[in-house]
């Protein structure tokens, strides 16, 4: 009695202690949860992962090879700013350089450019660029063909801004890494030559209109020199002085007013003919210090580029494109508005200088009119010579606005510089095998990782302690390990549990005994002395449990008695090798006593056992019996333990009938087959029956699973090693 006693005292030190590694520490279960969770599903999670390299790889070796070659231009000012005089500079002025950057962003990746690019490297003809039909060129003249040839080249082209500078860098991809280079370079060369044809175009309009100016001017000056001889040859002298100061100074001054004023008319006019004949950009660069037309035009490209990207992602019958075309639509409206304005405005400009030139010639005429009443052959001199110098300082004026507007066609062709050509490229830039791997690898990862989770997920069965105590509210009792079949049969149980040699120790031996340990702990003052052992199900080792837990009882020196109540399929008579005669079912029915109807076992002098007996018509009318209550209180004096081996819950009411007349009750669940579902609905049953259910014990534990692995694994077989005899 000692000696078991100590036994007791032992399993319940190692129950505590693995109360305390399974409650003591919050932060520890849910690392030693996860833990548990990847040594389970980690199989999945590494499958995945295999998968998804082994579908990267398989992605590297099939998937076309493409190649993108770069190069880069600068965007540089302009530098024939340096040279436009005051009056004219504003039909070429710079917008912001931001703007200026997605402008000409937006040229590069234009039909136009694009489709002088497919003509000149005649990639209509090249199935490289596209795929030909039955080896014929496509026929660029066809709106659709076109299309399709700008699209695909569109399609291939990339232009971005490097950082905060005015480097932009083009970049072209095709499956040859020789036509990614020439298109990017070719590209770049129509881009140049586009914008130089374009700005000289608008200079040289500029330049044609100043130099038919300059043919009137230059007549004029011819005849006022003419007449001021005239005048000189009648008065038979050179260089006389006006007798009347007051005309001279009148005249004078009204000269000088009307070349200014002709000047200011001419340029005036200049800037009307060019706004309208010109391009609307061109109208944009001479209004350019317009706030209102500056805030539409900028709106209008951050419109345009929003319109094109999202056009490419979703379609045109995109709702929202199809709103921000209404509003591109409505800001091309007001864009034709302000140019209309700025056409008005030129013109109202051009007339009120005419106005003004039109009353200086008219007050000049009157003052000529005076002098000429008056006779003043001096005034009338000096009026010719001053005329003759307005029109020679005009002319020279002209001449050399002429001569810079040239210079400024010229110098517009420094306003792109190539930084780097486009070289061939060498290493395909698409598939991105190494981005393909980690994208593969990530994704199987993941894959992995949410399977393992669903199957996580999916697995209703108990079998981990947190599992049992957390959804069935209920203390887990023992975890009885997976033993070999003959260390089921009671000799050889017994014989394992009471040897103290080496090497003999006993794991159910030890499971059992710390089931007992909680049991007699169980309730306050004595404990519970009838005690139904029951399953859920068939085949979950409940017999073999109740088997071994009347001989752990025996062991401590008690008197038991193992009670076979499965009048249907028993089993406890051939586990110990005895006929079952009389039995239960005799005793119930009146056929036998309880001396005759018990069987001391001769192994164990102080465990006894009662056999099923023959099996009757109805054994729940005999286990519901009154007579099976009568029964349970005689053993109750006889016995300090009565063990119960019952049917399983779900298969009979055997169970929830005996549940009422014993002190405890015991559930026995398999390991990896116990649903959480069927084991509650087990527990609502006894509960309703009035059995108080003690608490679950899981049979047939692999400890070397991931759920026991941490709990029962090589601490536990170190913390009961091999015992020494005393």
């Amino acid at each position: 009695m000692n000696r078991q006693g100590k036994e007791d005292q032992e399993s319940l030190a190692a129950s505590s202690e693995l109360g305390v590694q399974l409650g003591s520490d919050p932060s520890g279960d849910s690392l030693g949860r996860l833990v548990q969770f990847l040594k389970k599903r980690g199989w999945i999670i590494g499958t995945g992962f295999l998968l998804g390299v082994a579908a990267a790889l398989t992605a590297n070796v099939l998937m076309h090879r493409y190649y993108t070659a770069s190069a880069q231009i600068e965007i540089v000012p302009d530098r024939s700013s340096e040279f436009r005089l005051e009056q004219i500079q504003d039909l070429s002025g710079e917008s912001d350089d931001t703007e200026r950057l997605d402008t000409e962003m937006r040229i590069l990746e234009s039909r136009s450019l694009a489709i002088q690019t497919i003509k000149s490297l005649n990639l209509e003809r090249n199935p490289d660029f596209l795929a030909l039909k039955n080896g014929a060129p496509w026929d660029m003249t066809q709106p659709a063909i076109r299309e399709i040839l700008v699209g695909q080249l569109i399609g291939t082209l990339n232009v971005v801004r490097q950082g905060h500078t005015s480097i932009l860098e083009i970049s072209v991809t095709s499956s040859k890494p020789e036509l990614s280079s020439l298109i990017t370079n070719t590209l770049i060369d129509n881009y140049i030559e586009h914008s130089f044809r374009d700005n000289y175009t608008s200079t040289s309009k500029i330049s044609g209109w100043l130099n038919s100016q300059l043919s009137d001017l230059k007549d004029n000056l011819g005849k006022s020199q003419a007449q001021m001889i005239d005048y000189q040859r009648d008065l038979g002298i050179v260089g006389v002085e006006p007798k009347d100061s007051v005309f001279v100074t009148s005249l004078e001054e009204l000269n000088k007013q009307l070349a200014d004023a002709e000047v200011d008319r001419m340029v005036k006019e200049a800037r009307l003919k060019a706004i309208k004949s010109s391009t609307p950009d061109v109208i944009d660069a001479a209004a350019v210090q317009d706030p209102a037309l500056q805030a539409i035009k900028e709106q209008l490209t951050q419109l345009r580029g929003q319109y094109s990207s999202m056009s490419q992602t979703y379609g045109t019958a995109y709702a929202p494109l199809k709103s921000l075309k209404a509003q591109i639509d409505q800001l091309q409206r007001n864009l034709g508005d302000e140019e209309t304005a700025q056409v008005d405005r030129a013109q109202k400009e051009y007339d009120a200088a005419q106005n003004n030139e039109d009353m200086l010639r008219k007050s000049l005429n009157d003052e000529e009119q005076s002098a000429y009443k008056n006779g003043a052959k001096g005034v009338q001199y000096e009026f010719a010579r001053s005329e003759y110098e307005a029109n020679r300082i005009l002319y020279d004026g002209l001449q050399q606005r002429l001569q810079e507007a040239g210079i400024m066609a010229g110098l517009h062709t420094t306003s792109i510089r190539i930084v780097d050509n486009a070289d061939i490229p060498v290493f395909p830039s698409h598939p991105r095998k190494r981005a393909n791997l980690a994208v593969g690898g990530a994704s199987g990862l993941m894959l992995g990782f949410i399977l393992a989770l669903l199957f996580e997920s999916l697995d209703t069965n108990l079998k981990t302690m947190n599992d049992i105590e957390r959804a069935l509210q209920l203390p887990l009792l023992a975890a009885i390990p997976s033993v070999e079949t003959e260390d089921l049969l009671p000799s050889k149980f017994r014989e394992s549990a009471i040897s103290r040699g080496a090497s003999s120790w006993s794991r159910i031996a030890e499971a059992l005994r710390g089931m007992r340990t909680s049991i007699l702990l169980s309730s306050p003052g004595a404990p519970p002395k009838v005690i139904m052992i029951t399953s859920t199900r068939p085949a979950e080792g409940k017999s073999s449990v109740a088997t071994l837990m009347a001989i752990t009882f025996a062991l401590n020196g008690s008197r038991v008695l193992l009670i076979d109540a499965d009048l249907r399929r028993p089993s406890v008579h051939l586990r110990f090798r005895i006929p079952k005669g009389l039995g239960l079912s005799s005793l119930l029915s009146g056929k036998s006593n309880i001396e005759d109807a018990t069987t001391e076992w001769p192994e164990l002098t102080n465990l006894h056992i009662m056999t099923s007996g023959p099996v009757p018509p109805l054994p729940s009318e005999l286990l519901g019996s009154r007579q099976m209550e009568d029964l349970i209180l005689k053993l109750r004096e006889e016995y300090d333990f009565v063990l119960i081996d019952t049917p399983p819950v779900l298969a009979v009411t055997d169970a929830s009938i005996l549940g009422r007349l014993t002190d405890a009750a015991i559930l026995i669940i398999r390991y990896g087959a116990a649903q959480r579902h069927v084991v509650q609905r087990c527990i609502d049953l006894l509960d309703r029956s009035g059995a108080h259910l003690l608490g679950v014990a899981v049979n047939v534990v692999d400890f070397k699973a991931p759920e026991y692995s941490e709990y029962y694994g090589r601490k536990y077989y170190e913390y009961y090693g091999e015992r020494n005899p005393e």
